[in-house]
C-alpha cells in the first residue's frame, strides 16, 4: 500500500502545461513503440478556453493526482451541452486519462471526476472521450500491440483493467479495419465501380488544388446530416471543423478527396490521407525544425492510407455512392503507391459499413471501448 493519493484541480497555465506533459514525465510509454506523442502545441490550444472548440459547447475540469508531492496521474471531467440537447442531461464524461499502474491512483482520479460531475447534476459517467465522440475515444481492448492510424491514440494496456477495477462496464465498442494488399483488388474493384456509375445520377470529381477551404462549410454540413442517427453523433461545430481541417491541411492529396455532386450541389464526399502516424514519433510532441525535416522525409515513404472522414446526404443513401468512394480510394491509392487502407473508426452497431468491408477481407486490427458507470 503506497502513500495516500491527493487529487488537485488544475488551474493556471503552468499547471495545464504540467497536465499536458504528464505522459512524458511519468514515462508511461517510454518503451512502448505503439505510442504516438500528441503535439503539445495542439494540446495547449485544445485546453485554452479562448481557442479550444470544446469550451463553446461545454465545461470541463482537469485533475492531477499526486503521491508524496509527485504527479502520478491525470483525468478530465466534462459536460457537453450539445449532447444534453440531443440525448440526455444525466450523462457526463471523462477523458485524457493517464496514470501509473495503480488501482488506488485510478480510484482517486475517477472519484474526483465523478464528484465534479455529480456537482453538475450528472448520474452517469461515460468515457474516455477527449473531448467529444469525434476526438480520441475509448481504451484499447484489442490490438494493443499495433500502432493506431492517423488521428487515433494508443493507451497503456492496463487502463482497461484499472477502469474495470473501478466499476466501469462496457458501453460500446469502436472498430479499426485494415484492407491489406489493396493492389490485389484493384482490377476487380475498377470493374465494379464502373458498373455502379452506369446507374447513378451524380457526378464525381476529385478536389481541385486549393479548393478545400472553399468547400469546408459544405463538407461540414453534409457530414453533420450524413451521420445523424449514428451512435453518439453530435454535429461538428464550425470552430471544431476548422481546427480539424487545419490539422490535416498539409497532408491532403487532391486525388484522395473525392466529391459526388448533383446539379453542382455536394451530395457526398470522402477524404483519405497518408497514414503518417508512425512517423509522428519523430516529433515527440514538438515542432522543432530539425524534427519536422526528418518527419516529412520519413512521411513520404508511408504506404498506408487512412480514410479520415466521409459522408453521403440521407436522400442519396442506398445508391452505392459510398461504395464508389471506397473503390475510388483504393484505385487511386494503388496508382499513388499505397499498399493498405485503414478504415477507422466504425462503431459496432454500423452493420452496413462493416458488411461493405467483408468482400475486401478487411482485418479488424484494433478495438476501442467506451465505458460507463453510475455515479454513486
Amino acid at each position: 500500500m503506497g502513500s495516500p493519493v491527493a487529487v488537485e484541480k488544475v488551474t493556471g497555465r503552468k499547471r495545464i502545461n504540467e497536465f499536458i506533459r504528464l505522459p512524458w514525465k511519468l514515462k508511461i510509454y517510454e518503451n512502448d513503440p505503439c505510442w504516438i506523442p500528441p503535439l503539445i502545441s495542439s494540446q495547449k490550444k485544445l485546453f485554452n478556453p479562448r481557442k479550444g472548440y470544446f469550451f463553446d459547447i461545454g465545461e470541463a475540469a482537469l485533475f492531477i493526482a499526486c503521491r508524496d508531492g509527485k504527479p502520478v496521474g491525470r483525468i478530465s471531467a466534462q459536460v457537453n451541452r450539445l449532447y444534453e440537447e440531443r440525448y440526455d442531461r444525466q450523462t457526463g464524461f471523462f477523458g485524457f486519462y493517464e496514470s501509473i499502474n495503480d488501482l488506488e491512483v485510478a480510484r482517486a482520479l475517477y472519484g474526483a471526476a465523478e464528484n465534479w460531475l455529480k456537482q453538475q447534476g450528472k448520474r452517469i459517467i461515460n468515457g474516455p472521450q477527449s473531448f467529444s465522440i469525434y476526438d480520441s475515444v475509448g481504451f484499447e481492448v484489442e490490438g494493443i500491440d499495433e500502432t493506431p492510424g492517423l488521428g487515433l491514440q494508443h493507451f497503456a494496456g492496463y487502463y482497461r483493467d484499472l477502469a474495470e477495477g473501478c466499476g466501469f462496464r462496457k458501453c460500446i465498442d469502436w472498430y479499426c479495419y485494415l484492407v491489406e494488399k489493396i493492389a490485389d483488388y484493384e482490377p476487380y474493384l475498377k470493374e465494379v465501380r464502373e458498373n455502379y456509375l452506369k446507374s447513378q445520377e451524380v457526378d464525381y470529381r476529385i478536389l481541385r488544388k486549393g479548393e478545400l477551404k472553399e468547400k469546408a462549410e459544405e463538407i461540414r454540413r453534409v457530414f453533420n446530416l450524413a451521420w445523424e442517427g449514428n451512435w453518439g453523433h453530435l454535429p461538428l461545430t464550425e470552430k471544431q471543423f476548422a481546427s480539424f481541417l487545419k490539422e490535416l491541411k498539409g497532408l491532403v492529396i487532391p486525388e484522395l478527396v473525392y466529391l459526388a455532386e448533383k446539379n453542382g450541389r455536394l451530395a457526398g464526399f470522402i477524404i483519405s490521407l497518408p497514414d503518417v502516424n508512425p512517423h509522428l514519433r519523430i516529433l515527440n510532441g514538438r515542432l522543432y525544425p530539425w524534427r519536422l525535416f526528418a518527419f516529412f522525409r520519413a512521411a513520404r515513404k508511408t504506404k498506408r492510407l487512412r480514410t479520415i472522414i466521409m459522408g453521403v446526404l440521407p436522400e442519396f443513401r442506398g445508391k452505392k455512392i459510398d461504395d464508389v468512394f471506397y473503390l475510388h480510394t483504393i484505385e487511386k491509392g494503388v496508382e499513388l503507391g499505397f499498399t493498405a487502407s485503414d478504415c477507422s473508426l466504425i462503431v459496432e452497431t454500423n452493420r452496413k459499413i462493416i458488411g461493405a468491408l467483408e468482400p475486401l477481407k478487411a482485418r479488424r486490427y484494433k478495438t476501442y471501448r467506451i465505458y460507463e458507470k453510475e455515479i454513486p
